[in-house]
């Protein structure tokens, strides 16, 4: 197979997908946007220091709750390539059995996740951050925090309906969700319509309402879908197996843990950029500056990552059917050609955020202060782009052919004994706070994709060798 065959068919898969992660993430840029509106241009009244707090709170409930969300994601991801390999060989009754252990098993995660951010919300007050922010943050929080189950249901449907390459209804599913998230925010962020003014909170209703939608959208698409349907109408709750649960958790919690160990080093990066060194009102008034920058550049950043996830997630699928097919050359070249879409995809974002990295934070807030520290961000942003890309389908390609431990634990070392150690010197010892932070946060994702690199070159050339001896 030629590179260009091998780059068309990544794109049929991962274009619908990068359609519906750039759905997905409007409604964050929306969400920050409409936020850091509050008391500004598009607001009834205008005041500045209301759009830097609310911004700050967002920014710190979304540091905890995505953190958690990304966990309980990471181990859903286990169901794709585990379809993909049993559709490659028309196995729908094991796949069938995969969906509905795998329903258990994230719903569950959910609850256990739901219960520890909703008993574990206090802990916010002693974690050297602005308390006007705090207080913001947590009925935030709290409503982000019960859209929880659903979304891990709606989550399953996706990763079958991702596993068998359709990704079409999950994109309409998402636009759907969209529509709504904008009509509500506009209605409960700022009180139009009638709506009750809920500023902060408001963005966290629209979003749990989207959530919603969405999932009654895509059950009732995938019930009605052939492909999809021969498969639902299969499903049982009625017995499990633990082969089934070991098979799954043997790639979920590596993969779930990997997705923690980058995530939470970004939320825990929010942390460190809100740190107040004293309790004088200059230094809270900084801090809030810091965190609403941080939030800003944040949201940019993983627009780009996030989209780069299409990628990502075809380099899962077309992996797992060579690797059900036992064709391991093709394999390493499915794998590569998405490595080489990622990496030409994000030094062309990369540069687009240089040239625009003040027009950009302008979108979200008038505050000059922090749209000049969101400028700086940005610029260590587009230096890591390329290993972010890079990094997320590497791995993307090692879950595809179910390699997720040692790749979790590169993961760990890239971001915890990296990333965070440098980032956590910069941003307080040497007080260079939200911009020391993203330092340590770059070159934690250059080392990710280096080691990750490494790790899938030697696999591929070892199952090639293999096939031949």
């Amino acid at each position: 197979m030629t590179l260009k065959e091998h780059l068309r068919r990544n794109m049929v898969l991962a274009l619908p997908v990068m359609i519906t992660q750039a759905g997905q993430i409007s409604v964050n840029i929306i969400d920050t946007i409409m936020v850091g509106g509050l008391g500004g241009r598009y607001d009834h009244f205008i005041d500045e220091a209301l759009s830097k707090t609310a911004l700050a709170a967002a920014s710190l409930g979304n540091s905890v709750f995505i953190a958690v969300l990304v966990l309980a994601f990471g181990f859903s991801f286990a169901l794709s390539p585990l379809v993909a390999a049993e559709d490659s060989k028309d196995d729908k009754d094991k796949a069938a059995a995969y969906f509905a252990h795998s329903m258990v098993l994230n719903v569950t995660l959910a609850i256990l996740l739901f219960l520890l951010i909703i008993f574990g919300k206090p802990i916010l007050y002693y974690l050297g951050q602005p308390v006007d922010v705090v207080e913001k943050c947590l009925p935030y929080l709290t409503i982000m925090t019960f859209s929880m189950v659903p979304l891990m249901i709606f989550q399953t449907f996706r990763q079958l309906s991702e596993g068998l390459s359709l990704t079409i209804p999950v994109t309409i599913a998402t636009i759907i969700g969209n529509l709504v998230n904008i009509g509500l925010n506009y209605g409960w962020i700022y009180g139009n319509w009638g709506f009750p003014r809920l500023e902060v909170t408001g963005a966290a209703w629209g979003t749990f309402a989207a959530r919603m939608v969405m999932l009654l959208f895509l059950v009732i698409v995938l019930y009605n879908f052939k492909k999809t349907k021969s498969i639902l109408v299969r499903v049982s709750f009625k017995s499990f197996k633990k082969a089934y649960f070991r098979k799954i958790a043997s790639i979920g919690i590596p993969t779930a843990m990997t997705s923690f160990f980058e995530v939470s080093a970004f939320s825990l990066a929010t942390f460190v950029c809100g740190y107040t060194f004293t309790n004088s009102l200059a230094d809270q008034e900084l801090a809030k500056v810091n965190l609403a920058a941080h939030q800003i550049a944040l949201n940019l950043a993983s627009t780009t990552f996030m989209m780069c996830t299409g990628l990502g997630v075809a380099a899962t699928v077309r992996v797992g059917n060579q690797l059900g097919l036992k064709d391991y050359k093709t394999l390493r070249e499915a794998g590569m050609s998405c490595v080489i879409m990622a990496a030409a995809f994000m030094v062309i974002c990369g540069v687009g955020i240089i040239f625009f990295r003040y027009d950009l934070p302008a979108f979200y807030i008038e505050n000059a202060e922090v749209i000049n520290l969101s400028a700086q961000l940005l610029i260590i942003a587009s230096l890591f782009q390329l290993s972010d890309g890079v990094q997320l389908v590497i791995f993307g390609a090692l879950r595809g052919m179910t390699d997720v431990k040692i790749p979790s634990l590169l993961s760990f070392i890239s971001y915890w004994l990296i990333a965070i150690p440098i980032g956590v010197v910069l941003a307080i010892v040497f007080e260079m706070r939200a911009f020391g932070m993203w330092v340590g946060l770059g070159v934690g994702l250059t080392c990710s994709a280096i080691f990750l690199y490494i790790r899938f070159n030697r696999q591929t050339k070892k199952l090639i060798k293999s096939q031949i001896n």
